[in-house]
């Protein structure tokens, strides 16, 4: 483990004169894990404004920051109101291993396979014709062809007159 002693200047305010400390023991194992946290932040930060964009074009009154901030997941994925998706996060890539461009324009059960549950896609289809939020498991497949569980939360995006206009699903794998 590599560490380090930092240096610490405190200004003596009577004095006005600066007198270093030795602070405590820093490691870069620990900054590491900053700089990752930093990182998952700053994607968060890139998927919230690029979805703050299309809210705009399309004006959703849905809270995209918040929701975006408020739920844990790796991966979203955004598609019409017909189910073909328009952009996936970077996440999704990591996720499912399959690149952006692959999945842009198929419908997201292109991720499923032998062991997704009948029962899984159908209560998806029943909970999507009722246009309210949902969540939802099922087994998917990344490109490797390995299988994965996966829970998915589902919301409509709404415009001000109330009309469906994309879904934005927010997905993590689960054990």
């Amino acid at each position: 483990m590599s560490c380090f002693f930092i240096s610490l200047h405190i200004k003596k305010e009577a004095m006005n004169k600066s007198k270093p400390l030795r602070g405590p023991l820093l490691c870069w194992d620990i900054y590491g894990m900053h700089l990752a946290e930093q990182s998952i932040n700053f994607n968060k930060q890139i998927e919230i404004d690029f979805l703050k964009a299309y809210k705009n074009k399309f004006g959703w009154v849905l809270n995209i920051e918040k929701l975006i901030t408020e739920n844990d997941f790796e991966a979203l994925v955004l598609t019409d109101f017909n189910q073909e998706i328009k952009w996936v996060s970077k996440g999704f890539t990591k996720m499912t291993g399959y690149p952006a461009n692959f999945a842009k324009g198929k419908k997201p059960n292109f991720l499923q396979g032998k062991d997704s549950s009948e029962e899984a896609v159908k209560s998806i289809r029943v909970s999507l014709k009722a246009d309210k939020p949902f969540k939802e498991e099922i087994i998917n497949y990344k490109k490797n062809g390995d299988a994965y569980k996966c829970e998915i939360k589902i919301y409509p995006l709404k415009d001000e007159s109330n009309k469906t206009t994309h879904l934005l699903a927010l997905e993590k794998q689960i054990t």
